[in-house]
């Protein structure tokens, strides 16, 4: 701003000075005219006098008193005519008056000798010299520009008259004022041009050079996407703020799933989601905070507070603002947003050691879902790295197969004969066996958007396996709701039928309620494609979460499984628990569902649950899940359990027999 003004006062002065040199110009060349003006007034005045004197025949006589003649006014007149002569006088050699042109009659009765008239020319025209005045009058007894000329008539060396002539030069000096004034017009228009272009197209590159330099300085201090303050700049002010000896709240946000959306909608929509979030955020803060986008979808927002409450309530207004839906165009998009914060001096006392431990605190954030917000804590640390390990962990195992599967056994309830398997995820630990419970790492593969293709994995070696095994038993796999994301998951079911031949009836695929709710028609829609291929649904974990009622009459489940906090609380003394058992049962035996319960621990539970009606039962009293390497065995077992034993024949009877 102060640059533009100092420019603008700049050409304003060049301006000036220009036009202050074409006025004195103009004021020079005009005194140079009017010079010139006045000295041919003086020859002009002084001509006509000394011609009028020169022609009066009867000179003398009008001197005398007498008449001018016929010939004479006759004279007179033609000088007025031809000249611009509009008044003459004659006077007496003493200086008397004695005759007057008739415009100004009424000039002869005030005025009666030229000592009288004009002292100064009657000192001058008296001793026989001319005397020339240039005069301006002013209407109606004068003209604008004049000469008025004395001229003595001299014969013989006397004075015999004086005549005095009044020549109009109005008109002349109009004429060259005119002149003048074009002349300066046009010099002040050539100066203009001659000046004027270049020293606007001067500015106009300085302008422009100042402008480009303006924002070069500004986008290496600001985003270039959404204006708001860049990384760097970030940080140089906030270890500004933290000098200040000030609490300074550090909140890191990310938006939740962003290269998702952004694949969705576009990059350019995804842009302006990114532009929305910053507008939003402003609304948020105050003009002496500091917001930043430090990375892709991260944006930082840095406060001075004045207790715990104010974090609290920034991070849950930032949630909740940047929770709203967002209008991309035509598109109405739906984001969630996780923030992290961490306050000086307790958890950083220099910008680049905050700002790490509020990222600490996002990362923890996002692992606890959608929504979320964390303060940091010194062992969130730990938490991260671990986190980090596992996340590692994970890519390399979807790179390198080196998932497992183990497979539970599911027992008909009325005689305990081998119905089929469940098919558990578990990825081993490095060295020294066992396994990472599913609990943990399945959350996270999901949010690495990993679990597509680790479901994938998992449908496609069950079918295999289960392709090898008698062809009554059934093999269970379950689903997470990011695989129906896509829209795909029945045909990717169908191609890993085709692959391995495992018929359809033979697989079932376990949901939960929270599939349900949150895009219900597309997932029914996917639910029935597969029920199409003829595979088999359960209905997962029933009685936990919502447990409506609607998804069992809207789709038409296969299988219901009780969750195990059931199975397990039989036995603790609650008389209503076996009530509600008999009721879920009940219901889904009206709908034709087989009820498979699971967590059952006791042969109590066992047979509680089959006395109730449930035809399937899972659990670790009827057995734990195994390796697949141990599941050819367990089938064989259940074979050979199912073979009659014949009683072996007494001793009595073999001799009998071989007698």
């Amino acid at each position: 701003m102060r640059t533009i003004r100092r420019d603008l006062l700049l050409g304003a002065s060049l301006i000036v000075f220009l036009l202050a040199a074409v006025w004195a110009s103009f004021l020079v060349t005009s005194q140079a005219v009017n010079q010139l003006l006045h000295q041919d007034a003086e020859a002009e005045g002084e001509a006509w006098a000394s011609y009028l004197a020169a022609n009066i025949r009867d000179l003398p006589q009008i001197v005398a008193g007498e008449n001018p003649s016929t010939e004479s006014m006759s004279f007179f007149e033609k000088a007025q005519k031809v000249g611009d002569v509009f008044l003459y006088k004659i006077f007496d050699p003493q200086g008397g008056l004695r005759l007057a042109s008739d415009k100004l009659d009424d000039v002869r009765k005030s005025v009666e000798s030229i000592p009288v008239h004009n002292p100064g020319a009657a000192e001058v025209v008296l001793r026989g010299e001319t005397k020339v005045d240039v005069k301006v009058g002013t209407a109606p007894n004068r003209p604008a520009f004049y000469a008025e000329a004395y001229v003595p008539a001299v014969e013989n060396d006397r004075i015999i008259g004086i005549v005095e002539v009044y020549v109009d030069q109005s008109a002349k000096r109009e004429a060259f004022q005119a002149k003048i004034a074009g002349v300066a017009i046009s010099l002040a228009v050539i100066i203009a041009v001659s000046f004027g272009l270049p020293a606007l197209g001067f500015y106009w590159r300085t302008r422009q050079k100042r402008q480009a330099d303006s924002r070069v300085e500004f986008l290496a201090q600001h985003d270039a996407l959404t204006e708001i303050l860049n990384r760097a700049r970030f940080m140089h002010d906030l270890d500004e703020a933290i000098g200040l000896d000030c609490p300074v709240v550090v909140h890191t946000i990310d938006i939740n799933r962003f290269k998702d959306i952004n694949e969705t909608v576009g990059a350019p929509a995804g842009d302006e989601l990114l532009r929305q979030v910053a507008r939003r955020l402003q609304t948020i803060s105050n003009k002496q905070d500091l917001l930043a986008r430090i990375g892709g979808d991260v944006f930082a927002l840095a406060e001075i507070v004045h207790g715990a409450s104010q974090i609290t309530k920034t991070a849950h207004r930032i949630v909740a603002v940047l929770g709203e839906t967002y209008h991309l165009g035509d598109r109405d998009i739906e984001a969630t947003v996780s923030v992290g914060s961490a306050i000086a001096p307790a958890h950083g006392g220099n910008a680049a050691t905050l700002l790490k431990n509020a990222e600490i605190a996002l990362s923890h954030s996002k692992s606890e879902g959608p929504r979320s917000r964390s303060l940091f804590r010194p062992e969130m640390d730990a938490e991260l790295q671990a986190r980090r390990d596992l996340e590692t962990k994970l890519r390399n195992a979807v790179a390198e197969g080196t998932f497992e599967l183990r497979y539970q056994p599911i027992l008909n309830a009325s005689d305990r004969r081998l119905a089929g398997f469940e098919a558990l995820l578990r990825l081993p630990k490095d060295g020294g066996g066992g396994h990472i419970s599913p609990t943990v790492f399945v959350p996270l593969a999901e949010r690495l958007g990993l679990i597509g293709e680790i479901g994938d994995w998992v449908i496609r070696e069950a079918c295999r396996v289960a392709a090898t095994w008698p062809t009554r038993l059934s093999i269970a796999v379950n689903l997470s709701p990011v695989q129906f994301e896509d829209g795909r998951l029945a045909e990717r079911v169908a191609e890993a039928l085709e692959a391995t031949g495992l018929a359809p009836n033979r697989l079932e695929l376990e949901i939960t309620e929270g599939l349900l709710l949150s895009d219900a028609d597309s997932v029914m829609r996917q639910l029935a494609d597969l029920k199409n291929l003829g595979v088999h649904i359960a209905m997962d974990d029933f009685g936990t979460g919502y447990s409506s009622l609607s998804y069992l009459w809207k789709f038409r489940f296969d299988k219901l499984k009780i969750d195990q906090s059931f199975t397990r609380a039989l036995g603790t003394g609650d008389e209503h628990l076996a009530s509600v058992i008999e009721a879920i049962v009940a219901l889904a035996r009206s709908l034709g569902m087989t009820i498979t319960a699971e967590g059952v621990e006791t042969e109590a539970q066992a047979e509680f649950l089959a006395q109730v009606g449930c035809h399937e039962l899972q659990g670790f009293h009827l057995g734990r899940p195994m390796p697949l390497d141990q599941v050819a065995a367990e089938i064989l077992g259940d074979f050979r359990a199912a073979i009659p034993v014949e009683t072996a024949p007494s001793a009595a009877a073999r001799s009998a027999a071989e007698g």
